[in-house]
């Protein structure tokens, strides 16, 4: 796959970067993204919408506020080459996931939501319109009282973190294990999730786009589409016109297509 130069596409779909938590976390893909974002500037490829569908900044693992305060640089450089995607004139949405948060109505920390709404991002749990809805996917795993529930907790490590910083350190496994949220792996529950997230989104007959469970995938007759990540996947979806196709990098430069789905409104009756 090859990005035509100049081109102007609908929309494109990132999720599930967890930025800053490359000295943490060994898998995560930061260099690559942004060789991917710097490919995109490159070709001067721009979209009328750029769709940022949750987790892109990790809040869980640390303080997002206080790494903002202490290097806005970090910020900078994913956010420059994120605005620059944005056709003139173009949409720039960010949606919050469950790592961006750990507030327990679900919103953004101030300082990050500023940040951004400095550089025109709009901030929303949920993007729609005429043909999609996208959101970042933990509405299907959380409710109320669960969430809740995690925030305690997660408030709890991070005050302990304080006294002791190497907390979150010492194992990777702690962090998947303790906090994430168990995702769905059989088919059975795959499908019970994503009918739950379409109910809680109300998808009707729109295509339903997101993030949160890393897998990268598209269920053409339910009309799902996930993005996948920046951890394993190098994953992302490009909206051109009704078609949604999802591609992956693999190196500098080179891409891989995955799928093309192309979205049909169900005829209205007369």
């Amino acid at each position: 796959m090859k990005f035509e130069r100049n081109k102007v596409y609908e929309g494109i779909f990132l999720s599930d970067v967890h930025y800053l938590l490359n000295k943490k976390i060994k898998s995560h893909k930061h260099k690559e993204l942004f060789q991917f974002l710097d490919h995109l500037e490159k070709r001067n490829v721009r979209f009328r919408t750029v769709y940022l569908v949750g987790d892109i900044v990790e809040n869980w693992f640390f303080s997002a506020s206080r790494k903002l305060r202490r290097s806005k640089k970090r910020f900078n450089k994913l956010f420059d080459r994120l605005d620059a995607l944005a056709s003139s004139g173009g949409n720039k949405i960010y949606i919050v996931g469950n790592h961006d948060s750990t507030s327990y109505l679900m919103n953004l920390p101030p300082k990050i939501e500023r940040y951004l709404k400095e550089r025109n991002w709009n901030v929303c749990e949920k993007a729609e319109n005429e043909i999609l809805i996208a959101l970042h996917g933990h509405q299907g795993q959380y409710n109320r009282l669960t969430w809740i529930g995690s925030i305690f907790l997660l408030r709890i490590l991070h005050a302990i973190a304080l006294l002791v910083p190497d907390l979150f350190r010492f194992s990777e496994a702690f962090y998947h294990k303790h906090l994430n949220r168990q995702d769905p792996t059989t088919t059975e529950e795959v499908l019970r999730y994503y009918e739950r997230l379409s109910r809680i989104a109300h998808q009707g007959d729109k295509v339903l786009i997101s993030g949160h469970t890393h897998d990268f995938l598209c269920i053409p007759n339910l009309r799902i589409i996930n993005t996948g990540d920046w951890v394993k996947s190098n994953s992302f979806v490009l909206q051109d016109g009704f078609h949604f196709i999802g591609a992956r990098m693999n190196k500098r430069g080179e891409f891989s297509k995955e799928f093309v789905y192309e979205h049909k409104e169900e005829s209205k009756p007369q």
